[in-house]
């Protein structure tokens, strides 16, 4: 495939589509991953979030709404508080161990502003000039001079059904943002890795995908080259035998001989032209109209007697085993079904040596008939029993006129074989001959 740039190049652009398509979809598949983690992560630090804020709120806001009373908030919801980033509620050892314990390992901070939004009190982590927003969102996002970002949470303070404050809480998502940038390497130097494999893969796919496409292609080279063969070998016959036939048109009694040539040479190219053009006929399903109850019993007793002369000219022993007692029919064009056993009888007598034996069977299973021709011939080797069957394969590859027709007999049989809903079956052993068996539908 590779020696050839017409399936070489279409391999290339198959290969090169596989890998667009499949990195496409592997980049899409890499932004919904992300996305889908990154908002994950997202709600997992919002629920945690609020889950501390509302706990927090519900100890803060009745504190908040009785005046004198923010010098017990430690007592309250045990966090550090500065108030007014000057006085400083007195930390106690319950309030250590309670941040310790609510922040580790996250680092949260709290902020209580007034109604008009200035910082009244700070507590938590320290952190560096974070900045408080004029517009107080539910959810913000917050970055302070060192780059480190924060997710905060604001929530109202009430003093008599009316807004008196806020309460504001927030963590560092520092965690959150190197998850991500993990994430997003292993994404960015897989997804190269993966195209590849990708690339790899798809160009090993597209040569499997089109191994078939170039089998046919080489057959029907292969065909083509067979066809030109066999046709060249009559014509050119029968081109110099009608030039003869010029230059001894002023010898009337030389022209019987060199007409019986080019007869002869006609006839072959005729038969070649008559053979091809039915094996055209049965791939194109042109022979189902035709069929009618066919009785083999009597197709081989036919057979027999019109093949014993060939039989005797070679020497070979004609002769048939009929299994049981009762005649077998099957639907199918007749005249084809003549041609497929005639065929395999031919071809049984010409590959036996004189002396030796063609036996036909009729025999009968539950379903099927089968016609079985032995023979004790050369027999046929292992690698070409599988191509016996191709059109033009000739197990001798000289074609040498005595080694057989064109290459195209066992070709028609199995294709009116299979026309009929039938197959060939073969088992041969080199120099113990070969054994053909037909297996044909019983009709009903």
């Amino acid at each position: 495939m590779e020696r050839n740039p017409i399936f070489h190049q279409t391999r290339l652009r198959l290969a090169a589509w596989y890998t667009l398509v499949m990195g496409g979809i592997l980049g899409l598949s890499s932004l919904g991953v992300y996305s889908v983690v990154a908002h994950a992560y997202y709600e997992t630090i919002d629920q945690g979030l609020q889950s501390v804020a509302n706990a927090l709120h519900k100890s803060i806001e009745p504190a908040w709404q009785q005046p004198g009373q923010l010098q017990r908030l430690n007592q309250e919801f045990y966090l550090e508080l500065c108030v007014a980033q000057t006085n400083c509620l007195p930390k106690t050892t319950a309030i250590k161990k309670s941040i310790t314990e609510a922040a580790n390992p996250v680092n949260y901070y709290i902020r209580l502003l007034d109604r008009s939004g200035k910082l009244f009190a700070s507590g938590g982590m320290e952190f560096d000039k974070l900045p408080i927003t004029s517009e107080l969102q539910y959810w913000q996002i917050l970055t302070d001079s060192s780059g480190t970002r924060y997710r905060e949470i604001t929530l109202p303070l009430y003093t008599q059904k009316q807004i008196s404050g806020y309460l504001q809480v927030a963590r560092s998502i520092t965690d959150l943002d190197q998850h991500l940038a993990y994430l997003r390497l292993a994404l960015v130097l897989g997804l190269p890795i993966s195209m590849i494999f990708v690339g790899l893969s798809s160009w090993w796919l597209a040569g499997r995908a089109m191994q078939p496409v170039y089998l046919s292609y080489q057959q029907m080279q292969q065909f083509t080259a067979d066809a030109a063969h066999e046709f060249r070998t009559p014509l050119a016959a029968m081109y110099s035998t009608i030039e003869a036939a010029i230059k001894l048109q002023q010898e009337p009694k030389s022209n019987g001989g060199i007409l019986d040539v080019l007869k002869r040479q006609n006839r072959r190219l005729s038969q070649l032209v008559g053979d091809l053009l039915l094996l055209t006929r049965i791939d194109q399903k042109q022979l189902t109209g035709e069929y009618q109850s066919c009785c083999l019993n009597d197709l081989i007793s036919d057979l027999i007697e019109e093949l014993a002369f060939l039989a005797v000219e070679t020497k070979v022993n004609l002769s048939k085993q009929v299994q049981i007692s009762e005649k077998l029919y099957v639907m199918g064009n007749e005249e084809q079904l003549y041609r497929l056993i005639s065929n395999l009888i031919a071809n049984a007598i010409q590959a036996t040596s004189s002396g030796g034996k063609v036996t036909v069977f009729l025999e009968k299973s539950e379903l099927y008939a089968m016609i079985k021709i032995q023979d004790t011939g050369i027999g046929i080797a292992v690698e070409h029993q599988q191509r016996i069957f191709d059109r033009f394969y000739r197990v001798d590859r000289d074609r040498s006129r005595t080694s057989g027709g064109s290459g195209l007999g066992l070709a028609i049989a199995i294709a009116i074989a299979r026309a009929h809903k039938g197959n060939i079956h073969v088992q041969s052993q080199p120099g113990l001959g070969s054994i053909f068996t037909v297996r044909l539908p019983l009709s009903s």
